[in-house]
C-alpha cells in the first residue's frame, strides 16, 4: 500500500504544482500513529526559488480552530465550564443581547442569511439601486446596502455550545454584524482609520474584542441556524478559558497542548530565528505575504503558524483517543464529544451539502455518511481547514491521519489527496 499510495500522492501534488494551482505542499499521512507518507514538493518562496522543506511553516488561518476546540474540551473536562453554560455567566455584558431582523414583515422576525455591507459604508444612489435589484434574485442575501431593520430580544441566551458549533449568530456576516458599531470600528481601522482606531486594533486582545462585540446585535436567534463565525465566536470561548483557568489563552494552549505534544514549531508569534522558514505566499491578494509582526491578539479562530509534523502530532493525539506518546491530553469521552455531530441537520442545510452526509461537532466537521460526503474518508472522520488551503483530519475507522499544508486554497486538491489515501487503505485491507 505504502509505495503505491506514495507514488500516487507524488503524482497528484506534482500535477497541481505544474498546473500552477499551488506553489508547493507538505503532505503527511500516518496510520496507526506511524508515518506512512511525509513529503515536501514545490517552492516555499517562488521569486527566490527556495525549495519547500518538510519543516516549512504555514499560515494556518482557521486550522487554528480545532486547537481551540481541544483547549475547550480540556477546560470542560476540568470542570471550568460546561457546554450548556450561558456566556453571560462569565461575561455579563452579553446578558440581554438582541437580534437583528428585517423591518418587513412586521409580524414575523426574519434574519437574512447574509448582508455584505457595513454601517456608514453604504454605496451611492445608483450603485445602491443596482445592488438592491441584484439582491432580489439572491434569496436571503443583501449586497451593497443594509436593508431596513429592527432589533428584537433573543429568545434564549447564547451558550458555549452555540459558540463551539457556530450556531450563536455572532459575527457570521449577517444583518447584526452589518449594523454593529464594533464592525464599523474594526473595518475602519483596517482601512486606514484614525490614530485612536488604529491604536485599538494594534493593541487588541481577545478580551478587548470580546468586550466590544458583546453589545451585539446577533445575526440570528441562537441555535436556529449554522453559520460560520470566522473571527468572533471562538475568541469568546478563548477568553472564557482565560477567565476560568486564570491563565492567558496562549499560555493555556502552550502548557496543555503544544508542549506535551512536542509542537515546538507552532506559534502565534514566530521567533525571529525561525522566520525564514515561513512560506512566502505566491499569487492572489496575498502575493509574497508573510504573517504580520508580533501580536497581542492570541485568537482561538485564526493566527497560528505551524508545520506538518506538529499538526500530525495533534491529529495523532485525537486518533489515539486523547493520548500521545504516553501523555494523556484529553479523555476518550472528551474526544468523542468534540467529534460527534452536535448540530443535527443545521450544518448540511446551511452549507448546502447532501443531507445526512456531514455534520458539525465542536469546531470540526464530521463525516456521517462516506457515500454521500464530498471528501472521501471513513464514517466518523473529523477535521477542519484554513482559508489559505491547510486541511487536516482524523479517520478513526481506518486509523488514519492526514495533514495537508498548502498556501493556495483549492477544492480539488484535498479531495484528490483524500481519494488516494482512502482508496489505498481500502485496497490494503481487502
Amino acid at each position: 500500500m505504502k509505495n503505491t499510495m506514495s507514488s500516487e500522492l507524488d503524482e497528484v501534488i506534482t500535477q497541481f504544482i505544474e498546473d500552477e494551482k499551488i506553489q508547493g505542499a507538505v503532505v503527511a499521512v500516518s496510520r496507526f500513529g506511524n508515518p506512512i507518507y511525509f513529503s515536501a514538493h514545490g517552492l516555499a518562496d517562488v521569486p527566490n526559488k527556495i525549495a519547500m522543506e518538510k519543516d516549512a511553516m504555514f499560515q494556518m488561518w482557521s486550522s487554528t480552530k480545532p486547537v481551540l476546540g481541544v483547549a475547550a474540551m480540556i477546560a470542560i473536562e476540568r470542570g471550568l465550564f460546561s457546554p450548556e453554560d450561558e456566556v453571560d455567566k462569565y461575561l455579563p455584558n452579553f446578558n440581554g443581547i438582541e437580534v437583528a431582523v428585517l423591518d418587513d414583515p412586521k409580524d414575523k422576525d426574519v434574519s437574512p442569511l447574509g448582508v455584505y455591507a457595513q454601517l456608514g459604508g453604504e454605496t451611492g444612489f445608483f450603485s445602491s439601486l443596482y445592488w438592491r435589484v441584484w439582491s432580489w434574485f439572491s434569496d436571503g442575501y443583501y449586497l451593497g446596502y443594509i436593508p431596513e431593520h429592527r432589533l428584537v430580544k433573543s429568545n434564549k441566551p447564547i451558550t458555549i455550545h452555540h459558540l463551539l458549533t457556530h450556531t450563536a449568530g455572532l459575527g457570521t456576516s449577517g444583518l447584526g454584524q452589518a449594523i454593529a458599531p464594533w464592525n464599523a470600528k474594526l473595518t475602519s481601522s483596517k482601512d486606514g482609520g484614525t490614530k485612536e482606531e488604529n491604536a485599538f486594533l494594534n493593541n487588541m486582545t481577545i478580551g478587548s474584542l470580546t468586550d466590544m462585540i458583546s453589545e451585539g446585535p446577533l445575526d440570528f436567534q441562537p441555535g436556529s441556524r449554522f453559520s460560520y463565525s470566522g473571527f468572533m465566536g471562538l475568541d469568546v470561548v478563548a477568553h472564557i478559558i482565560e477567565i476560568t483557568s486564570g491563565q492567558p489563552f496562549e499560555e493555556f494552549v502552550k502548557t496543555n497542548i503544544f508542549d506535551p505534544l512536542y509542537m515546538h514549531d507552532t506559534y502565534w508569534n514566530v521567533p525571529s530565528e525561525k522566520f525564514h522558514r515561513i512560506v512566502s505566499i505566491s499569487g492572489g491578494s496575498k502575493d509574497g505575504s508573510k504573517p504580520p509582526g508580533e501580536t497581542k491578539f492570541f485568537s482561538g479562530s485564526v493566527g497560528l503558524i505551524s508545520t506538518a509534523k506538529d499538526y500530525l502530532h495533534f491529529e495523532n493525539m485525537l486518533l489515539n483517543q486523547g493520548e500521545f506518546l504516553g501523555k494523556r491530553i484529553l479523555s476518550e469521552a472528551s474526544v468523542k464529544l468534540m467529534s460527534t455531530n452536535q448540530t443535527g441537520d443545521l450544518y448540511s442545510k446551511m452549507e448546502k451539502v447532501v443531507e445526512g452526509s456531514e455534520g458539525f461537532g465542536y469546531t470540526v466537521s464530521v463525516t456521517l455518511d462516506p457515500e454521500k460526503a464530498l471528501l472521501k474518508r471513513g464514517k466518523g472522520s473529523f477535521g477542519w481547514a484554513g482559508a489559505a488551503g491547510t486541511m487536516s483530519w482524523t479517520d478513526p475507522v481506518n486509523d488514519i491521519n492526514v495533514v495537508i499544508m498548502v498556501q493556495q486554497p483549492t477544492k480539488e486538491f484535498p479531495e484528490d489527496i483524500a481519494r488516494v489515501v482512502f482508496d489505498s487503505v481500502g485496497r490494503a485491507t481487502k
